[in-house]
C-alpha cells in the first residue's frame, strides 16, 4: 500500500519555508531573466521589476487565501481535487510531471556559472552539470531536516551576494543620465511602453516561485499562518532587491555589453575586488541556482505522493524511505533529468514546451479558489486573512487575468509545433485521468486538515 501526504514529518518552521521560498524565486531569474527583460526595456528594467512583482502579488493572492485557511496535505494536487474536481486532479497531475522534467536547467546554469572560474568545469561542463544534479539528488533522499539545514547555509549566503553585488554596485549606476533617454546612446525603454509591458510579463516568472511552498503545506508546523505569510515577505523583499540590482544590471554598463556576456559575471567583475566577484559567483549565482534545485527537489514529490496514495499511479512508486522520502518518484525525476542532460538536448526548451500548460492549469486552479466560502465557511472566518466575498472574488479575478496575460504571452511568437506539443500534453493527461477514474481503481481521499 502506498504511504500518503498524511506520513510526512512536521518540522518546517516559518523560517525554514522562507529559505525555501527565497532560494526558489531567486534562481534563473535575477541571473539569467534579467538580461533578456534588459534587451526586452532597456535600463527601464528595474521598473519592470516593480511592475512584475505587483503583479507576483496579485497572482499570489488565491495561495494566500486557500493556504490561510486549511492545510492540503498533497499540495496543488490536493487543491486541485477539493477545489476542482478528482478528473482535473487527475490530468493537472500528468501535467505536473511533463511541467517537472526540466529541473535540469538549474544545474547546467550553476555548472556554466562555475566554469567562468574553473577551466577544468568551463571543459567538462556536461559531467559537472551531472554530478551537480545528482548531489541535491543523494541530498534530498535524507529528508525535510537536511534539506532545510542546506538551504539555509546557501541561503544566507547567497542574500550576502546579492547584496553585496548591489552595495559595490550602486555608486558605479550612471545616475545623471539614467531616466533620461541619452545615456549609452539608448533610451529609457528601448522598446517603449510595450516592450516595458513584456519584460514585466516576463519577469513575473523571475519574482514569483514563493507559492510553491504550499506543496510543503504537509510537512510544516503552522501553514495556514507561515505559508501566508512567507509568500507575501519574500516576493516583496526579493522584488525589492531585485528592482535595486536591476539598477546596476542597466546602469553600470551599456546594455549590449551585457546581453552579449549572457550573465552577470561581467558586471560583477567591473565593479568588484576580485575576491568578492568570486565570492558573487561561488555564492551569489551558484547558490541561487543551487537553492532553486534544492527546494525543487524537496517539494516535486509531495503531490505526486498523495496522488499515488489515492490510486492514479502504481502505489508502490508512494514507497517512502527511513526518512519519509518518495525516494522512487524522486529516483525517477532524477534519472529522467540526467539524462537529458547527457543527451545534450535543449533543457531550457523543456521548460517553454510546458509553460502555456501551466497557465491552463493554473487557470483552473485559481477558478476553483472561488468556492472558499462555500466549501469551508467556519474555517474561512477565522482565517487570518479572511476578507469580504467581494474582495475575495476581486483578488481571485485578478489572478485570472495575470495567468491570462502570460497565457497570450506566451504563445505569442510561439512555433506552431509549441503550441501543437502543449495541446497533444493536454489530450493525453486528460484521456489518461478519464481511463484511471472509470476504472475503479482511483479513491480520491479528503487530504485537507482545518487548523
Amino acid at each position: 500500500m502506498s504511504a500518503s501526504a498524511k506520513d510526512l514529518k512536521r518540522t518546517l518552521k516559518r523560517g525554514d519555508l522562507m529559505s525555501m521560498a527565497v532560494g526558489q524565486i531567486i534562481g534563473s531569474g535575477v541571473m539569467v531573466m534579467s538580461i533578456a527583460a534588459l534587451g526586452m526595456t532597456g535600463r527601464s528594467v528595474n521598473i519592470a521589476f516593480v511592475l512584475a512583482a505587483i503583479m507576483t502579488c496579485f497572482g499570489a493572492l488565491p495561495t494566500i487565501f486557500m493556504g490561510s485557511t486549511i492545510r492540503v496535505l498533497g499540495g496543488t494536487y490536493s487543491q486541485a481535487a477539493i477545489f476542482v474536481g478528482d478528473t482535473f486532479a487527475g490530468f493537472y497531475m500528468v501535467t505536473y510531471i511533463f511541467s517537472n522534467m526540466s529541473m535540469a536547467m538549474y544545474a547546467t546554469g550553476l555548472a556554466s556559472y562555475l566554469g567562468s572560474l574553473i577551466p577544468a568545469v568551463a571543459n567538462n561542463q556536461t559531467i559537472f552539470a551531472v554530478i551537480v544534479f545528482v548531489a541535491f539528488t543523494i541530498l534530498n533522499f535524507f529528508g525535510t531536516e537536511v534539506i532545510a539545514k542546506a538551504q539555509n547555509f546557501m541561503f544566507y549566503l547567497l542574500v550576502i551576494a546579492l547584496v553585496m553585488f548591489t552595495v559595490f554596485g550602486l555608486p558605479r549606476v550612471h545616475w545623471a543620465g539614467y531616466f533620461g533617454n541619452e545615456l549609452f546612446g539608448a533610451p529609457l525603454m528601448t522598446n517603449g511602453f510595450s516592450g516595458l509591458l513584456e519584460a514585466s510579463t516576463f519577469l513575473t516568472y523571475a519574482t514569483g516561485g514563493a507559492t510553491i511552498i504550499v506543496q510543503y503545506s504537509a510537512e510544516a508546523v503552522n501553514p495556514t499562518k507561515d505559508i501566508p505569510f512567507v509568500v507575501i515577505v519574500s516576493t516583496v523583499a526579493v522584488a525589492v532587491l531585485y528592482a535595486l540590482m536591476a539598477c546596476v544590471i542597466g546602469g553600470v554598463l551599456p546594455a549590449e555589453e551585457v546581453i552579449a556576456a549572457g550573465n552577470l559575471s561581467v558586471i560583477a567583475k567591473q565593479i568588484m575586488p576580485t575576491p568578492c566577484y568570486y565570492f558573487f559567483i561561488i555564492c551569489g549565482a551558484c547558490f541561487a541556482l543551487g537553492t532553486t534545485l534544492n527546494a525543487s527537489l524537496g517539494w516535486v514529490t509531495k503531490p505526486l505522493l498523495q496522488a499515488t496514495a489515492d490510486g492514479w499511479f502504481p502505489a508502490f512508486l508512494g514507497k517512502l524511505n527511513k526518512y519519509k522520502v518518495p525516494y522512487i518518484w524522486l529516483t525517477i525525476f532524477g534519472v529522467v533529468n540526467v539524462f537529458a542532460i547527457l543527451s545534450g538536448m535543449d533543457i531550457s526548451m523543456l521548460g517553454k514546451l510546458v509553460l502555456f500548460i501551466g497557465n491552463v492549469t493554473g487557470l483552473f486552479l485559481v477558478a476553483g479558489i472561488f468556492r472558499l466560502p462555500k466549501l469551508f465557511p467556519e474555517a474561512w472566518e477565522k482565517s487570518p486573512f479572511h476578507v469580504s466575498n467581494g474582495v475575495l472574488y476581486l483578488g481571485l479575478g485578478c489572478g485570472i487575468a495575470l495567468l491570462l496575460v502570460q497565457a497570450y504571452m506566451n504563445c505569442v511568437g510561439q512555433a506552431t509545433w509549441v503550441i501543437i506539443a502543449n495541446v497533444v500534453m493536454m489530450v493525453v493527461a486528460l484521456a489518461y485521468a478519464i481511463i484511471m477514474k472509470k476504472s475503479g481503481k482511483v479513491k480520491v481521499t479528503a487530504s485537507y486538515e482545518l487548523m
